[in-house]
């Protein structure tokens, strides 16, 4: 063990109560694949989260944040460093006016649910999406969502109010809507982790409130009938092309004849091209290569250059 593990074993020992060795990430990652961890800090308070960030700070560890695991790919080697997970005690949520203000692990669809039983919308399109609140943030999320009278495109800057988050010197900071910019599956948070986000939310009356729930029942109905939900997988793989005449990555895919394309036990999903599938007996290379793939392929006989949405953990 070199001089870094050394005091970095030496310094976690310290936070044992939510800190371990060799964790697994195939087990908390969506596509089921990804070798041991180093080392697993789960912290479940914010001063348990300065502690964990000052003590790899200090002991120079390298270090990757993880939060619901989708849209995500682990190495098979896994990760030679500290892999933080805010731990369920983040997962909070509480509404004060038209605000909803929740824990950065949060999850989507809970929040959606949370949000329309307190009479509060405009959170529809996160009903489906497997993700945290810290996470949808940080890539600027976002699905097809509901207004009150049409459907539409809407994402996690829409009603963004204001955040709490950490840096990676255990320092915290507060910032508001103006601090922070956002673009296409994209944001400045960088690599601020975030513990807690408001969003102001559109208030609704009881009748609107049992519309919109229609409108969630829908919403996820289609979900399911469009994309593989019940497959291990880490959802969308690219980001949808800017080009003519091309509806989207998955349309793109499919009108090229890709879906269905296999590598070991990774799949083109047959239902949506833009996913990729977990058999159960994929490895991560199985799936970097036939994102490679179908990424040359999508390049020669269309001229579009695919760009990745999902992330590496390596």
């Amino acid at each position: 063990m070199n001089a870094v593990w050394e005091s970095t074993q030496s310094t976690l020992e310290s936070l044992a109560s939510f800190a371990q060795q060799n964790e697994l990430l195939s087990r908390h990652t969506t596509m089921r694949v990804g070798g041991p961890a180093k080392f697993w800090a789960e912290p479940q308070s914010e001063a348990e989260l300065e502690a964990t960030l000052r003590a790899v700070k200090s002991a120079g560890a390298p270090l990757k944040v993880l939060g619901a695991g989708s849209n995500l790919v682990a190495n098979d080697a896994g990760f030679e460093g500290v892999v933080l997970h805010l731990g369920n005690r983040f997962s909070w949520q509480r509404v004060h006016d038209n605000l909803l203000v929740c824990g950065g692990a949060a999850l989507l669809p809970k929040l959606t649910h949370f949000a329309l039983k307190n009479n509060l919308g405009n959170f529809e399109w996160a009903c489906g999406i497997p993700g945290t609140v810290g996470g949808s943030l940080w890539g600027n999320a976002g699905a097809r969502g509901f207004n009150g009278r049409e459907w539409e495109s809407r994402d996690a800057a829409a009603d963004f109010h204001s955040l709490v988050a950490y840096d990676r010197e255990g320092a915290r900071h507060e910032l508001q809507r103006g601090d922070v910019e956002f673009a296409y599956r994209r944001s400045s948070i960088g690599e601020l982790i975030v513990t807690e986000a408001t969003f102001a939310l559109k208030p609704l009356s009881d009748e609107e409130a049992a519309r919109h729930r229609e409108a969630v029942k829908e919403l996820l109905q289609k979900r399911r009938d469009s994309q593989p939900v019940s497959a291990a997988s880490a959802g969308c793989i690219w980001k949808n092309p800017k080009a003519p005449d091309c509806r989207g990555a998955g349309e793109l895919i499919e009108r090229l004849g890709l879906k269905s394309r296999r590598v070991g036990g990774a799949q083109v999903s047959a239902v949506h091209g833009n996913f990729i599938v977990n058999d159960g007996s994929a490895r991560a290379n199985d799936i970097l290569q036939l994102m490679s793939e179908i990424e040359s392929e999508v390049l020669r006989q269309s001229g579009i250059q695919l760009e990745r949405e999902v992330r590496f953990l390596d």
